[in-house]
């Protein structure tokens, strides 16, 4: 997150300690991803979080959206987050999917 402004790269860590503190045991990983993880960010990019964990639920997903719209609203800011499990992230390292190898080859570790 060399590039990312200060107080950015802040709010990115906030949302995921939050995201940590709601899933506990059930998260393995997140990944700042996409132009924010390239550096390639423009004042109009959104902020890709990939949220791995051991199970995702609809009630999860639900409540992730809701503190990433609550985030949003209070910095302006648009942080995009991806819930994905563990059974379809294997398949995506399996197939070596496009999106697996940018998320390993170029995200950051949260």
């Amino acid at each position: 997150m060399k590039n990312i402004a200060p107080t950015v790269a802040q709010i990115i860590r906030q949302f995921a300690q939050e995201i940590k503190q709601l899933l506990r045991e059930n998260l393995i990983a997140e990944y700042l991803f996409g132009s924010y993880a390239t550096d390639t960010q423009t004042a109009l990019s959104d902020i890709d979080i990939l949220i791995l964990v051991r199970q995702a639920t609809p009630d999860l997903q639900r409540q992730i959206s809701g503190l990433a719209s609550d985030y949003s609203l209070m910095y302006d800011l648009y942080i995009s987050p991806m819930l994905e499990d563990m059974t379809v992230w294997e398949k995506n390292q399996r197939c070596q999917t496009l999106f697996y190898r940018n998320v390993i080859q170029q995200g950051i570790p949260l």
